[in-house]
């Protein structure tokens, strides 16, 4: 969406069964970036190595945990603001940005040189997430263009990209939001998941990597430009949560969370919501212990039963988050170059 988010921020994570350790409060240590950069972007591959990209056409990487960070920013397109990334080792990673026309640019060299691997003139493209399946299959989604959303499908890890053409009509007003890189979820299943916002909050919902689309509502609070679903996440091909409410609006917290058991295609309003507007959504997940974490500029919450209900957890709060793979712990990411490295406990 074509507004700049200077406050959203959702994280949703939900549980294959309720956890045996509910975490009561969360322990954040904040990372120096030495920059300014305002941070939507961010990736974790493991532990030790995480990419972040925002502003500016920042792109930063650590392979030591966050304890320091490489400036690997792409030189050009300094006006760009690379609110989506993907990364699949300490050497290779994508980023896609909002303004063109080189939108997608790639490095297998740990930043030291990108290549662009999307370019298009079109006007009014802004891409707004993108998400991988796995190595191959990825995502990427732009506002609607001729009625449609500008979605595009990768098979080979980035290199190339086509447009995907077979998907439903977007209403008048109806866009996504780049507040997170979270507007898409996609599964090594094939299962892939657009959310919506705007006039209408809806989900779009495709099972053959992307090829063809349907498309769901949901209960979640609509009508206004800032309102609707920011984030999408799904624990299976059946399990899912969304969360968003009106960005500049946060303190409202009516219909701001919704989940699904049947891979999307009905959603039910959360019983208990957040306690405020959230913007991004992952699982967190160690062992058997898993949870669903939903974040925004005024705090964040938890859910342990798949999303039905929430538990504000801290008024602490940032724009994305990522979990750390099989750890109960992760990284943050917002404004004026702030990462926090996050422990739950």
């Amino acid at each position: 969406m074509k507004f700049l988010l200077t406050s959203a921020f959702i994280l949703l994570l939900f549980s294959c069964q309720l956890s045996s350790k509910k975490p009561t409060t969360i322990v954040s240590t904040e990372l120096q970036t030495n920059t300014e950069a305002s941070f939507r972007g961010l990736y974790v591959v493991d532990e030790d190595i995480v990419w972040a990209s925002g502003s500016g056409g920042t792109v930063l990487v650590s392979t030591d945990g966050g304890n320091s960070w490489k400036d690997v920013s792409i030189p050009r397109p300094e006006q760009n603001d690379f609110r989506s990334i993907h990364a699949w080792d300490e050497k290779t990673a994508l980023v896609f940005g909002v303004a063109g026309p080189e939108f997608g640019y790639k490095t297998v060299d740990g930043g030291a040189t990108w290549n662009v691997v999307f370019s298009d003139t079109t006007s009014g493209l802004f891409f707004n997430s993108i998400k991988f399946a796995d190595a191959k299959n990825g995502l990427a989604v732009s506002d609607p263009i001729d009625g449609k959303f500008f979605v595009l499908r990768t098979e080979d890890g980035g290199n190339t990209w086509d447009q995907v053409t077979d998907i439903p009509p977007v209403e008048t007003g109806e866009a996504n939001f780049a507040a997170s890189n979270t507007c898409i979820e996609y599964l090594p299943s094939g299962k892939a998941w657009i959310a919506s916002g705007g006039i209408a909050a809806r989900v779009f919902y495709s099972d053959d990597f992307g090829k063809s689309w349907k498309v769901s509502k949901t209960p979640m609070v609509r009508g206004l430009a800032s309102s609707g679903i920011f984030s999408v996440a799904f624990k299976n091909d059946r399990e899912g949560i969304v969360v968003g409410g009106i960005y500049d609006q946060p303190e409202l917290n009516t219909n701001i969370a919704s989940y699904t058991f049947d891979g999307g295609v009905t959603w039910q309003p959360a019983v208990t919501m957040p306690k405020e507007y959230r913007s991004c959504v992952q699982e967190v997940k160690a062992g058997n212990d898993s949870f669903v974490f939903a974040i925004g500029k005024t705090g964040c919450d938890i859910s342990t039963d798949g999303g039905i209900n929430w538990n504000f957890l801290s008024g602490e709060g940032y724009y994305t988050f990522r979990a750390i793979p099989g750890k109960l712990a992760g990284f943050a990411a917002g404004s004026n170059g702030s990462i926090t490295k996050v422990e739950f406990k």
